[in-house]
């Protein structure tokens, strides 16, 4: 088959008759830095130690697993990708936990060039909050969207309309003209 058009925006995947049968999971890591911030690091170690533990589960039903890394590098990029909040894990296109809670993450302030505080997401499992998101968190929600009926919510309300942060805003949006501003805002 020839390519169909010059545009970038058009990939063609040619998978064999085995390979398209197979029912696949999409999961969506997006994060602002996972080379300085602590939680986005933790959170993508998570992801990787769920995707093992689950494995074999994967082989049982005969699903396969797409992980999409996507960092996230300017506001544009950020309303484009609806982020709202720095890491976030999405499977089959939705929030693991879309009702978020963030706080002020050292590691991302330390980044900054001024002295302003960056949040970052923190995650609500199991009656706890944690800086990073918990394997069994992930595993959970992993194994929900395997299920023959795929990712479902107890609670059809847990979805919400994107809203981008103010914090991601922030991180991205320069307070003035100086081209050595940070940018996080501050």
């Amino acid at each position: 088959m020839n390519d169909p058009t010059d545009s970038e925006a058009v990939s063609i995947v040619r998978p064999t008759p085995e390979e398209y049968a197979r029912r696949t999971v999409t999961v969506d890591f997006l994060y602002l830095n996972n080379e300085s911030c602590d939680r986005c690091m933790g959170t993508e170690a998570a992801l990787e130690t769920a995707l093992r533990r689950v494995g074999p589960i994967l082989d049982a039903l005969d699903v396969g697993i797409t992980v999409r890394d996507v960092h996230v590098s300017t506001l544009a990029a950020a309303e484009a990708a609806q982020l709202a909040v720095s890491p976030t894990i999405r499977i089959g296109g939705r929030d693991i936990q879309p009702e978020y809670l963030e706080n002020t993450c050292e590691s991302c302030g330390d980044l900054c060039a001024c002295e302003g505080a960056v949040d970052c997401r923190r995650w609500r499992y199991r009656g706890e909050e944690h800086s990073t998101a918990p394997v069994g968190l992930l595993v959970e929600k992993l194994v929900r969207a395997l299920a023959p009926n795929g990712m479902q919510f107890d609670d059809p309300g847990e979805s919400q309309a994107y809203q981008l942060s103010s914090n991601v805003r922030g991180f991205f949006e320069s307070s003035g003209d100086d081209e050595s501003d940070c940018g996080c805002g501050c």
